[in-house]
């Protein structure tokens, strides 16, 4: 075995090559030596490397990072492990290495854990990887849970009385939050101030052209060196965070500090902390309450490597108390980061032309916090091959980003973030907009945020009005440009009855006006209303090359009523992406949310463009829960690697099955399971042989419980309880009576039937997907189905014979192909989505198979069942399945294969695969 050392100086060489500032063999103070040592900003990173793919060679590995963490030599380690056949640089670079992220105070983890978080990449993507690393310093979580106590403590600070005050001394540009969102700002912008100290002695203030400098004279800094001296009063340099907090009076300080910082300029920033604190009253509790923002944000700037807008979106959504209803949900780094880098690939942009890479305009109509738009800028500056990285930073900061959000506190924190990217460049202008959501105070009418740019489409005939006042330090005027490159965002996808209920009655009935208005021609459905951010995005979207990303519910590919949106995209955009998480530790995008989401990535058809390529649906199975594991993910699906690196499975889809809205590829895991639920199961619908008649909810509207000798007394079944629905024959277990005057409790109670369907279940315990009651039932859980009279055979029997088709292997892939996917393992069933079951033509089959099913339904109905993940063990999944083959002709062998693998889905077993789906070969 060859030594490293060789290794390290060659992988050295290779990332200076990709622009990484990096050494190799580097000697520390206290005597240890980095093996190769980098530097992204502020951070070091030490990559720690071993030769050999050992299980031993990993562990030491991982313990020379760990030891250079704990000698407090690096920021952030990287251990490193080469194959022990490469020698050269040749078989390096284009060799692929093991490597796993390290950070202080990591918790200790089993070797199993440690040795699922290593990653195989490309060393071609090393760069990248390593760009990521400084990431991953403190949870995001764990960091923002640090921050809700601090705000929480200040912002307890203030009586209720004073808490009024200050709001009503900010005014109309503090409407719609409260104090503890104040303090949330403020923590914000210290955060930005402790960002700055780092460069204090670089950056010279602006003269102001109205004070001379004679008239202003000079100041002289800590280190002797004489700078202009800023238009405000107060010796240059501004003091640090810590220097504030020193003095005994560091509200006052802060204030000083960022007003002096406001003469180099960062006013969409520090003017709304000045304001803030101006705000606050005069006394110790608010000196106190300052203090402990201040300790908090040095605190979380020293655990989070200057990256904060993961933390801040937390941060912020937790402080809107509508975040749910408006549909606020702040998309998390890893998400972000894997959106950004499959946007960006293979988007033709020439990194070393200063005027292509400036002239770049990228915009997010509900931009939150500004996390994409800041993941968009990093890959930027990341990439640029210009040799003007301050001014294409500069660029990226006045001309390249659009920001659009209904909260001006959102935009306040989307420019902080934005203003991280580059503390030292000074920035004037930014293209950062708050709109109305509700009732305009200015013009009295009703306004829908950043969907009011749907009126005029085609040129921008409104005026965008920026936060002004205290906030933005600029005027209303309209957009400088109508045209965008790329569209990036996480819009809400909130029900309109659900957004707009918590305006109260009034501006609710005036914003479905408005909606109407806007709405009116849209080629799709508007019942979610992200619908309109994508003709949103689409309309201001070159015409020739425009890209588009988008974070969306999964729910969004499978639902029948999002088909025509579907088709809209498809119709405009080639598809180039539809990623789904599969992981069931991670399978939202989104921080705040527990619903499954999915990312898409689409781009402009060109005009006269042939047939568009297949659609690449990842499935993950394994979410990225780091920047720089999303950064190998995003090469690994980018360059078609996806099952070589593990990340989960990849399906190749025809763009006319996308064209036509058939985006059901997302419903399983196993590419093997949807090709037999997709092709190969049977031509009829079950809609055409049933009518389903849903009640969920108007159960309890309606109804009340009851005994079974009560007058009207109805048997039900609730819920779907799997201790009592453990048996395709299923009593009810509970009666109901109409409610006293009710006048829909007759109509409720008259849809009894035997046949039942279910409306949700949950695949870790489910044991029927459909049930027949003993006695007519409606159910709560389970909608009745009436079925269509089947010449020859009694309705009985084709109850039978249909609760034995749905509970086979072949019925519940049928079902779980158009289930509502808004969480794999918890699916929805609409009516729509019952309707399209795949089934057998009932009606032309003989009545000897009816009856045949029938007869083995009564068999079989009796016995106690085993639950979906142990259904492929289960004698009596067996024997439903051995029945349904034999008298319908499908193939057994077929059915064997799909038990097998719908037993191992991770939506079914609730686990991640240990080595992915296994082949049909090797399933018995």
């Amino acid at each position: 075995m060859a030594n490293e050392n060789p290794l390290n100086t060659r992988l050295c060489d290779i990332l200076v090559d990709a622009g990484i500032d990096a050494e190799a063999e580097v000697r520390q103070p206290d005597g240890s030596r980095i093996d190769v040592q980098c530097r992204i900003g502020a951070q070091t990173v030490a990559i720690e490397a071993e030769h050999g793919g050992s299980s031993a060679k990993m562990r030491e590995a991982i313990r020379d990072a760990d030891d250079k963490l704990r000698r407090q030599v690096c920021d952030v380690a990287v251990a490193l492990v080469y194959p022990d056949a490469y020698r050269t640089r040749r078989e390096l670079e284009n060799g692929v290495v093991q490597v796993t992220v390290r950070t202080p105070g990591a918790a200790p983890k089993t070797a199993r854990q440690r040795d699922g978080e290593w990653r195989s990449i490309n060393v071609a993507d090393l760069a990248n990887y390593v760009r990521q690393a400084p990431h991953e310093l403190g949870s995001p979580e764990a960091l923002a849970k640090r921050a809700n106590i601090a705000v929480n403590n200040a912002a307890a600070r203030f009586t209720p009385a004073e808490a009024q005050s200050i709001m009503a001394e900010m005014g109309d540009a503090a409407r719609g939050t409260n104090i503890k969102g104040l303090m949330t700002d403020l923590l914000t912008a210290v955060m930005f101030h402790a960002n700055l100290d780092a460069i204090r002695h670089q950056q010279k203030p602006a003269t102001d052209a109205r004070i001379s400098i004679a008239e202003s004279g000079n100041a002289e800094s800590d280190d002797g060196e004489t700078y202009d001296a800023p238009p405000y009063d107060g010796p240059w340099p501004p003091a640090t965070v810590a220097e504030c907090r020193q003095s005994g009076q560091v509200a006052w300080r802060l204030h000083q500090a960022h007003n002096l910082w406001l003469a180099v300029d960062y006013k969409q920033i520090l003017e709304w902390s000045c304001a803030i604190i101006n705000a606050l009253p005069n006394t110790p509790a608010s000196n106190t309450a300052v203090d402990i923002i201040a300790a908090a944000a040095l605190d979380i700037q020293r655990s989070s490597g200057n990256r904060h807008h993961d933390l801040v979106g937390i941060t912020f959504c937790q402080s809107v108390e509508t975040a749910r209803s408006d549909g606020s949900f702040y998309t998390t780094i890893p998400a972000a980061t894997l959106l950004t880098n499959l946007l960006f690939h293979d988007a033709g942009i020439d990194w070393t032309d200063y005027g292509q890479v400036t002239g770049l305009r990228i915009v997010d109509f509900a931009c939150g916090t500004g996390t994409l738009l800041i993941a968009a800028a990093n890959y930027i500056l990341e990439h640029e091959q210009t040799g003007q990285p301050e001014r294409v930073a500069q660029a990226l900061l006045e001309q390249t980003l659009y920001g659009f959000d209904i909260y001006n506190r959102a935009i306040f924190q989307t420019a902080t973030g934005i203003g991280m990217i580059a503390p030292s460049v000074a920035f004037h202008n930014m293209h950062l907009y708050s709109l109305t959501l509700g009732i305009d105070p200015e013009d009295g009418g009703a306004k829908l945020g950043s969907l009011e740019m749907l009126t005029g489409l085609g040129q921008l005939s409104f005026n965008p009005r920026p936060v002004t006042g205290t906030r933005i330090d600029a005027a209303p005027a309209p957009l400088e440009t109508e045209t965008f490159q790329m569209a990036i965002m996480n819009p809400p996808f909130t029900r309109g009855d659900i957004r707009h209920k918590q305006l109260g009655k009034d501006t609710e009935t005036r914003l479905r006006e408005r909606e109407a208005q806007l709405y009116a021609g849209l080629p799709m459905d508007q019942s979610s209303n992200a619908n309109g951010f994508f003709v949103l995005a689409e309309k201001y979207l070159d015409a020739a090359s425009g890209r588009m990303a988008f974070v969306m519910p999964t729910a969004m590919a499978t639902n029948p009523s999002a088909a025509a949106v579907r088709r809209w995209l498809a119709e405009r955009f080639g598809v180039k992406y539809i990623i789904v998480s599969y992981d069931p530790e991670r399978i939202c995008q989104s921080g705040n949310t527990d619903i499954g989401e999915m990312l898409l990535v689409l781009e402009r058809k060109g005009a006269g463009a042939g047939a568009a390529p297949p659609t690449a649906v990842v499935k993950l199975t394994t979410n990225p829960g780091t920047a720089s594991d999303a950064a190998a993910c995003a090469s690994s699906i980018a360059n078609g690697q996806t099952e070589a690196h593990q990340w989960g499975i990849v399906d190749y889809i025809d763009a006319a099955d996308i064209a036509a809205g058939n985006w059901n590829a997302v419903q399983f895991t196993s590419n093997e399971l949807y090709r037999i639920a997709s092709q190969n199961l049977w031509p009829g619908e079950l809609g055409n042989q049933v009518a389903i008649r849903p009640l969920g909810s108007s159960i309890r509207v309606n109804t009340q419980e009851c005994g079974p000798d009560d007058v009207g007394a109805t048997p039900a079944l609730y819920n779907h309880n799997v201790a009592h629905c453990d048996r395709m024959e299923v009593p009810p277990d509970r009666y109901v009576q109409p409610k006293p005057n009710n006048k829909s409790a007759a109509r409720t109670l008259g849809q009894a039937a035997h046949l039942k369907l279910p409306e949700r279940v949950y695949l870790r315990t489910v044991k029927n997907m459909a049930c027949r009651t003993t006695v007519p039932t409606v159910g709560s859980a389970w909608d009745s189905a009436i079925v269509v009279p089947v010449t020859g055979s009694a309705v009985a029997s084709v109850e039978k014979a249909m609760v034995m088709i749905l509970n086979s292997t072949p019925g519940k892939l049928g079902m779980l192909l158009v289930r509502s996917n808004k969480k794999p393992s918890y699916p929805n069933f609409s009516k729509d989505g019952l309707e399209r079951i795949p089934l057998p033509r009932l009606s032309e089959l003989a009545p000897a198979q009816i009856a045949g099913l029938a007869a083995a339904y009564d068999g079989l109905s009796g016995q106690e069942r085993q639950p979906l993940p142990q259904a492929h063990r289960c004698p009596v999944q067996l024997a439903i399945d051995a029945a349904v083959c034999a008298r319908l002709g499908f193939d057994e062998t077929l059915c064997q294969i799909a038990r097998h693998l719908l037993a191992q889905e991770p939506m079914v077993t609730g686990k991640r695969y240990a080595f992915g789906p296994p082949s049909p070969e090797a399933l018995f």
